[in-house]
């Protein structure tokens, strides 16, 4: 079994921060899904406290209140990961996807776990490329946009090590319309290149793919949704 970040992070909060959480929420009738008002629970501020590294840079705590946010989620509903095989995952990465007649279906907290180093992405423009885990995924339609129907959160959680206290995190939120989700994830976007191509040099060689815009990491995780609605994912 390989390490998972919830293991290697969140794990520990489940004998009294989780239950914690969840009590104070019901106390104060606070709706946890808003992530708003749950990173707002004193029992989440203090465990996000205890969460972050040491070495953190201050820029570093809202990806970190956004993997809590996650965690707690995931935690909730029942813990469930599904594991994309190497097959999936170049389906998924594929410049161009076909949807047919589906309609947009997703478990409401869930963490999509891609093959060991396949994919890869960076936190900045300026920084390394490491490889992605996975992905924390949140699907609701608890505070959509005006007409949107559905919000969309995703973290992608990448540099797991056992070796390393930390890990690199790039988050995302959207709002779209579940009957119009294909036109959002049939051709990603990206400038001057196939979606999903590697940009690691000796990478192609190694059949890695590569995230390098929030277009290609939102059509990643609702390909992703379609291949487990549609049982090809465990």
């Amino acid at each position: 079994m390989r390490l998972s970040p919830y293991d290697a992070i969140l794990e520990p909060l489940e004998a009294s921060s989780w239950p914690a959480i969840r009590d104070e929420a019901e106390q104060r009738g606070i709706d946890t899904r808003r992530r708003d008002r749950f990173v707002l629970l004193g029992n989440a501020g203090a465990a996000l406290k205890e969460m972050i590294p040491d070495d953190a840079p201050p820029e570093a705590v809202e990806q970190y209140a956004d993997l809590l946010y996650h965690g707690y989620q995931f935690w909730i509903f029942g813990k469930h990961t599904f594991e994309l095989d190497t097959s999936t995952t170049d389906r998924i990465t594929a410049p161009f996807y076909e949807f047919g007649d589906w309609h947009f279906t997703a478990p409401p907290s869930a963490y999509l776990q891609f093959p060991n180093q396949r994919i890869w992405a960076r936190v900045a423009a300026d920084a390394p490329y490491e490889p992605a885990d996975g992905c924390f995924v949140i699907a609701d339609g608890t505070e959509p946009a005006p007409d949107a129907g559905m919000h969309l959160r995703a973290q992608l959680v990448l540099g797991l090590r056992a070796d390393r206290a930390g890990v690199s995190l790039v988050s995302y939120r959207t709002d779209f319309d579940p009957e119009k989700v294909a036109s959002l994830a049939q051709r990603p976007w990206r400038e001057d290149a196939e979606p999903f191509s590697n940009s690691i040099p000796g990478g192609d060689k190694k059949g890695f793919r590569t995230i390098a815009t929030t277009s290609e990491l939102e059509a990643l995780v609702i390909r992703a949704l379609k291949e487990i609605d549609e049982g090809e994912a465990v």
